[in-house]
């Protein structure tokens, strides 16, 4: 279990019920006693007390209390697990500073000294308790005793009224067992707030107790109370109960992590996916947070279970979500909790849950992902297409997509313990369309875990250099962009970088998948081939079946690249390079397919036209262009020469909407 994982027993925690409902069935509970025919109410006090739980606030007072309080002995005898006789007698002289702060600020008047010299015979029982939160609150009825009726415990058997005369007291056989209890010494400072608040602030041995006492004005404005009780609470530190909650709801909770998968993996599930239908939404690029709300107060726990207060809402709800959060929003992709632990239900029920609740009560707080339901990968492509279209207009960054089968479960580890048989069901994989990559930094050096990076393979330029120096921590890590060789982003939700391997292979993926499109598109054809924007001639290994292979390469450090390939290949006989532009060479063979595999984002539009023209009367077959961003053609590119071909339909022109362009001469 994760170290941060709160150690009390949070298994015997009860489920938080509203305040409302609380003070509700304690109101209930005065009316009855008062409707009783024994009741009287010139003998009878009601006292409702909100007590801090020191175990969950572990707050200190000592510079609360520690000058001018009252000081006192208490004698307090238990007659069963709700009734109590009490004597007081013999009376005499970081979070907490918040806490003092909020008492001295809203208190009309301090009434310690008042205290001094009071001298008190109660019993009391307790009608009711419940706990709330950092609270415990306790309904009693308490009842003066006159002097007569208590024991003669103190010393000569005399005890100051508060006229100031001794009275000899009688003894009572039912209180006799006073005389044997030792009395504790407490210190004591009071204050009244507004209404007849009050608020009792006392230490005595190794304890601190911290009471709102409401027993003046018992039927006290009701909304005032709750918004006094919620303002205590966030003026402490609620944090541990809260985790202690969360692990109420939701026992051996851990933040499920999607998987980065090979290639072989997406294409070995790929009918598992269409078969049990798919998800997918955009990765966003933001710190990931999981979002309680309970009893109308929202609080967000990050990955090293930090807790925070984000609002208070209206609406009645128990839900714990997984989210991601970024420019001030959090945007829901999982719900774990909803009345009952949702984490063993497939996928697809539980983005219904989430599609059914309405965002409005949430305060603005909260945005909707959007999340597409996909039955075949013209769906994913789809999806993919429009959010590259709309990348611009996102608010939200985004830096890949998450794909989910429609079966999965959220993380079932140590959800049901020692169980052998469990079946782990979590099909959650993202991939990455930017190729970025978290490192740590110390000030001088980029380190992948203890594995030192090199500046040059960074391509970091000094402007980049100095952007980063800018922040304000050492070490930290950072989010960088190995593309662009840019800093990204500090990343505040991570203490570990990725690992040498995670930096070495960041783009091996969309590499992989573009290589085994390519395979297999060429493996359709044979005869004559002509390859536009050949490179570091990558693509050798896949030219073992045509019989000439014509490649168009003008850049000389990837030539010197290629000619060291070609000696070592089997098919170096049958290559002959053009070291210029495909515009200005003259082309003497035919060809069954000519390809251009992501050169064509390096073209002006001008380039394409003359490449269409001078290679129309080459191509016998088809010709094949792949490139990287087809956004960036804000044209369309006319050729009288050539017709474009996609999905079986010719027409006039390259169509700027395509990703994959195929074209055939006219006939």
């Amino acid at each position: 279990m994760n170290p941060v994982i709160p150690s009390s027993h949070y298994l015997l925690l009860d489920k938080q019920l509203l305040l409302d409902t609380i003070l509700d069935n304690m109101y209930n509970q005065i009316s009855i006693f008062k409707n009783h025919k024994l009741y009287k109410s010139g003998d009878i006090n009601f006292e409702l007390e909100f007590r801090l739980r020191n175990k969950y606030t572990n707050i200190n007072i000592n510079d609360f209390v520690k000058c001018m309080s009252c000081q006192y002995h208490e004698y307090l005898f238990k007659e069963n697990k709700t009734t109590r006789y009490r004597i007081i007698c013999e009376s005499k002289n970081e979070r907490i500073s918040k806490l003092y702060t909020y008492v001295d600020t809203n208190s009309e008047k301090e009434i310690t000294e008042t205290l001094n010299g009071k001298v008190e015979f109660t019993k009391k029982m307790t009608l009711m308790t419940a706990y709330y939160f950092i609270y415990k609150i306790v309904l009693n009825i308490e009842t003066n005793l006159d002097v007569s009726d208590i024991v003669n415990f103190l010393d000569n058997g005399l005890v100051e009224t508060e006229k100031g005369y001794n009275k000899k007291i009688k003894s009572n056989k039912g209180l006799n067992i006073l005389q044997f209890i030792t009395p504790i010494i407490k210190y004591r400072k009071s204050y009244i707030l507004h209404k007849d608040v009050r608020i009792d602030v006392t230490k005595y041995e190794d304890k601190s107790q911290f009471e709102i006492d409401f027993s003046t004005n018992i039927n006290h404005e009701r909304n005032n109370m709750i918004n006094m009780v919620h303002d205590i609470i966030l003026l402490l530190d609620y944090s541990n109960l809260v985790l202690i909650y969360l692990f109420y709801l939701l026992p051996n909770f851990e933040f499920q992590k999607p998987i980065t998968p090979s290639l072989d993996t997406i294409f070995d599930i790929a009918d598992d996916l269409v078969k049990n239908t798919f998800f997918v939404d955009a990765k966003t690029d933001g710190l990931l947070r999981l979002v309680i709300i309970i009893n109308h107060l929202m609080f967000s726990v990050s990955e090293n279970f930090e807790v925070e207060y984000i609002d208070c809402i209206n609406s009645d709800l128990h839900l714990v979500f997984d989210c991601e959060f970024v420019n001030d929003n959090f945007i829901p992709f999982y719900i774990l909790y909803y009345k009952v632990d949702l984490r063993l239900k497939s996928y697809k029920e539980r983005i219904a849950i989430l599609d059914s609740l309405n965002f409005d009560s949430f305060n603005d707080k909260f945005k909707r992902k959007k999340i597409k339901k996909c039955g075949n990968y013209s769906d994913l492509q789809n999806f993919i297409e429009n959010e590259m279209n709309n990348e611009n207009k996102n608010l939200v960054p985004n830096d890949g997509i998450i794909i989910t089968d429609g079966t999965s479960t959220y993380t079932l580890q140590n959800i049901i313990p020692f169980d052998s048989h469990r079946v782990e069901n979590i099909r959650v994989y993202k991939i990455k369309t930017r190729n970025t990559v978290d490192l740590r930094f110390n000030g001088r050096y980029f380190y992948a875990k203890q594995h030192s990076i090199k500046k040059s393979n960074l391509n970091l330029t000094l402007a980049e250099f100095k952007k980063i120096l800018k922040e304000r921590k050492i070490p930290f890590i950072i989010k960088f962009d190995l593309d662009k060789g840019v800093f990204v982003k500090e990343r505040e939700d991570k203490w570990t970088s990725n690992s040498l391997n995670t930096f070495n292979n960041s783009n091996t993926l969309m590499r992989k998948y573009h290589n085994r499109i390519k395979q297999n598109i060429l493996n359709e054809y044979k005869g004559n081939l002509l390859d536009i924007g050949s490179g570091n001639g990558g693509d050798i290994h896949k030219w073992n079946q045509f019989r000439k292979i014509a490649c168009v390469e003008p850049d000389n450090v990837k030539l010197k690249n290629f000619k060291e390939r070609i000696k070592k290949s089997d098919i170096k006989n049958r290559i002959t390079i053009y070291p210029n532009t495909i515009q200005n060479i003259k082309l003497k063979d035919s060809f069954n397919i000519a390809t251009c595999f992501f050169a064509l984002n390096d073209f002006n539009y001008s380039d394409v036209e003359s490449m269409l023209n001078n290679i129309s009367q080459n191509i016998n077959g088809i010709f094949i262009v792949f490139f990287m961003d087809y956004s960036l053609f804000n044209d369309d590119i006319d050729s009288p020469c050539i017709k474009y071909r996609s999905k079986n339909k010719f027409l006039d022109s390259l169509d700027k909407e395509s990703p994959r362009l195929r074209v055939s001469p006219t006939s």
